[in-house]
């Protein structure tokens, strides 16, 4: 598990999360969507696959079908769902 800090520019915060590194990404999105709505007591509109997750300090989109631990996150570090 690593402790990553996500920024969601549509609600204009930033969540700390505790994530497993071996998930795809693609599943990690989709559950940090539900997470955030329930949280915000929101619904996200539009097509969940057209989110993504970008690792901040190297401005790099996160390929949906590969893992954290494949990406090279590590605890700390900050991303963006966008």
């Amino acid at each position: 598990m690593i402790l990553v800090d996500i920024f969601v520019p549509s609600v204009n915060n930033v969540y700390d999360f505790q994530l497993d590194e071996n998930t795809p990404i693609g599943t990690i999105i989709e559950e940090i969507g539900e997470l955030i709505e329930q949280k915000e007591r929101c619904h996200m509109v539009g097509d969940i696959n057209q989110l993504m997750l970008c690792l901040q300090k190297d401005c790099a989109i996160l390929p949906r079908n590969k893992t954290l631990k494949e990406c090279r996150v590590q605890t700390g570090n900050s991303m963006i769902l966008v």
